[in-house]
């Protein structure tokens, strides 16, 4: 537990201190975000507002892990290259979310890299994902159904779900980045969820690699909080695709490695709700040209309901905290049985 809170104290403070930092340096450099065109009007107020301020909380929590790593590593001469990998797996999906958002900054417009370009990229972390997994980790590619001890043995099949899960976790927090303070907030509460199992996991179970898990999910909680401060409504800066697609990819690949692939969807069924409502919103209208929703994401649905922006994300993340309870209570139930 030490290491989780030291993790805490460091990604928190530090993202505390440099977020304001990072605002003040993009208003001298007059750097800030476009708004889609076909987004709710209200949402024209935010043009000019600083973004990319996930390179902040990235940073912030890369330097907590380190040092909370290397303190461990002098005294015990302990460390997991799971634990690495699952940071690199962080850095490259921001990586690519940095690209895009580098882009729009230069064309002085919303739309970055083409989204078939996203989608190769991230299938290139995939693969690099993959070829760890087989070679390095050896992976286990059974996969474990919530509330029974049936596991489904997948063989190499489990490797497309790996892919997946990878390129529809990124994509789904970046859709639910629609809102000032929606994602950072979400993603905590999930993160939170797999710190708690990651712990558990190392303490009843033996997963030498589980605290290690838990401090990365930990430092960017905190990184992420520190962040929030600043990014709350109305924000005073954005994540911007660097944050969102790095923080979806840490999430998918935390739930891989511990094992956990189908509580995901429990945990985060918020990104799953907003991404389902894309999917609707387009098929439907192909097929009918109507729409289901009055615009999605459906967190802009409930903006055009009249709902105040404040009271969409608070709810938002009430929903969140709700299914990523009962999510944990269905882990839980195990060490009851």
């Amino acid at each position: 537990m030490d290491w989780i809170f030291l993790s805490l104290i460091i990604g928190g403070l530090l993202s505390l201190m440099t977020t304001p930092m990072f605002i003040k340096f993009q208003k001298s450099r007059k750097m800030g975000e476009k708004i889609r065109v076909d987004g709710p009007k209200t949402h024209s107020i935010k043009v000019g507002t600083p973004t990319m301020g996930g390179v902040v909380f990235i940073v912030c929590s890369l330097i907590a892990f380190i040092v909370v790593s290397l303190i461990k590593y002098l005294r015990y001469e302990e460390y997991s290259l799971e634990g690495l990998f699952v940071f690199s797996i962080f850095l490259l999906c921001s990586f690519i979310g940095f690209i895009d958002d580098y882009i729009s900054m230069k064309k002085k417009s919303s739309l970055g890299l083409r989204g078939w370009v996203k989608i190769f990229l991230l299938l290139v972390v995939c693969v690099y994902f993959i070829a760890m997994g087989i070679w390095v980790f050896n992976l286990d590619t059974s996969l474990s159904i919530p509330l029974t001890n049936v596991t489904l043995e997948l063989g190499y099949y489990y490797y497309i779900l790996v892919a997946v899960m990878i390129i529809g976790t990124t994509n789904a927090v970046n859709l639910t980045d629609g809102l000032d303070g929606l994602a950072a907030g979400t993603t905590s509460i999930v993160l939170g969820i797999f710190m708690f199992i990651g712990l558990l996991e190392w303490i009843f179970y033996d997963l030498s690699f589980g605290i290690d898990i838990a401090v990365i999910c930990g430092s960017t909680i905190a990184a992420c909080i520190g962040f929030l401060w600043w990014n709350t409504a109305p924000a005073e800066i954005f994540m911007g695709d660097t944050g969102s697609f790095g923080l979806g990819g840490l999430i998918a690949a935390v739930a891989i490695l511990l094992n956990q692939e189908l509580l995901l969807i429990i945990v985060g069924a918020i990104f799953v709700i907003e991404t389902l409502s894309v999917i609707i919103q387009v098929l439907w209208f192909k097929m009918f040209k109507k729409r289901v929703f009055k615009m999605a994401p459906i967190h802009h649905h409930f903006e055009l309901m009249g709902w105040p922006e404040i009271k969409v994300i608070i709810r938002f993340w009430l929903a969140c905290g709700l299914f990523s309870a009962l999510g944990f209570f269905m882990y839980y139930l195990k060490f009851l049985t």
